[in-house]
């Protein structure tokens, strides 16, 4: 099912250059220096050449976020004015709730900028932007481009300024009531993928696009029971539902979706785990995996007999996907037939992706596992770390 029509689009200014030019007969001037802003230009940043990736790390209940350079082995200490309960990434902003209504904003300092075509990578002092006290309890945050969103217990779904964030100011641009119990919203292409339903009560049933204050644009509106997990990848954003999942790209001037039904139902509440710059994201439960893949429209699904599955992630190779047991175990399956192509037994906890490597925490032991995927799950590195890592995420991917 294909859902679209033209998205609106805002104007764009044109950037001109004067050349002064002497005139015939006057004194000779002297030509004016032109200073131009390099491509890539970020004031207060420093471009380097390599991806500049970090752990970001927390006790549980603690009020320190430690980052961990995964260069150089050193670690920064980021107090914090609430005490950490859960961590979320939207790549170089991790927000830590502390599992009711406050919500602490902090820059990591590191990121990547992805033009498609080539990549920047950045470092800047890392700090604690802000915080927000809610009127309810934080259930979901969702960062990419120009806007980060926080969904509340209540349905409301509070739209930030992200490159006012970036600035390290917190601007609240709108509060959206999604009429659901379903506080969900995916910024995407400028715009917002918005949860909506008719009942406070009940979970959403479709997902509309809207501006950032709420205002539908009209590009679609896309059926969608119960919205829970999302990724915004390279060929698109993905929405799982209920009993599917919802891809959203933008084609030219149009914003369209397209409905992928599930081949066994239902599709598990988690979120997806995905590799950064890449077009395919995994989900699991205890039955099995589901892998889409957000450029070709597809699902698929792979069984998981005799496991007990509790987070999933695609290394985007279009050919395997990892996922982590109940009994901490690593496995690596092959994405079309199902078999297990490697296991590594790991006292760990988390899994999460970059372009070379898996990291899963070992909060017990005070380590983190570096994982090569690519090489039947061989541990690259065993890092340890200052703190007991209870809730770890990687940023500056």
């Amino acid at each position: 099912m294909i859902i679209g029509t033209t998205r609106r689009f805002f104007g764009v200014a044109a950037l001109g250059l004067a050349l002064a030019i002497p005139a015939c007969g006057s004194p000779r001037q002297q030509p004016q220096d032109v200073e131009e802003t390099p491509h890539g230009y970020v004031e207060g940043a420093e471009e380097l050449a390599e991806p500049q990736s970090a752990i970001a790390y927390a006790t549980r209940g603690a009020q320190h976020l430690r980052l961990h350079d995964l260069s150089t082995g050193s670690e920064k200490d980021v107090g914090l004015s609430v005490a950490a309960e859960r961590l979320t990434e939207d790549g170089r902003f991790v927000y830590v709730d502390d599992g009711d209504r406050a919500l602490e904003i902090v820059d990591a300092g590191v990121w990547t900028v992805d033009h498609t075509d080539h990549v920047h990578y950045y470092r800047a002092p890392s700090r604690s932007v802000g915080t927000l006290s809610l009127a309810a309890p934080v259930r979901t945050v969702a960062g990419f481009e120009a806007h980060t969103t926080v969904g509340t217990a209540d349905g409301k779904v509070t739209v930030l300024d992200r490159r006012e964030l970036e600035a390290g100011r917190v601007a609240e641009l709108a509060s959206i009531d999604s009429n659901s119990s379903t506080p969900l919203a995916v910024p995407y292409a400028e715009q917002l993928l918005v949860a909506m339903g008719d009942d406070p009560q009940r979970p959403a049933d479709r997902i509309v696009a809207t501006d950032a204050k709420g205002q539908p644009t009209g590009a679609f509106e896309a059926p969608c029971a119960a919205p829970r997990g999302w990724a915004v990848l390279r060929g698109g954003a993905v929405i799982a539902c209920e009993d599917s999942i919802v891809r959203i790209k933008q084609e030219g001037d149009k914003l369209t979706a397209r409905v992928l039904a599930s081949p066994r139902t239902p599709v598990p509440p988690g979120g997806f785990g995905y590799r950064p710059r890449s077009n395919e994201a995994a989900v699991a439960d205890r039955t099995g995996i589901w892998s889409v893949n957000a450029a070709k429209a597809t699902l698929r699904y792979v069984p998981a007999t005799g496991r007990d599955l509790v987070a999933a992630a695609s290394p985007a190779d279009g050919s395997t996907v990892l996922a982590l047991d109940a009994s901490d175990t690593l496995i690596s399956y092959d994405l079309g037939t199902g078999k297990v192509l490697a296991q590594k037994p790991l006292r760990a906890t988390g899994l999460t992706l970059d372009a070379d490597r898996a990291y899963l925490a070992d909060p017990e032991g005070q380590v983190i596992h570096e994982i090569d995927y690519r090489d039947g799950l061989r541990t690259a590195r065993t890092l340890k770390v200052a703190e007991r890592p209870d809730l770890v995420l990687e940023v500056g991917r």
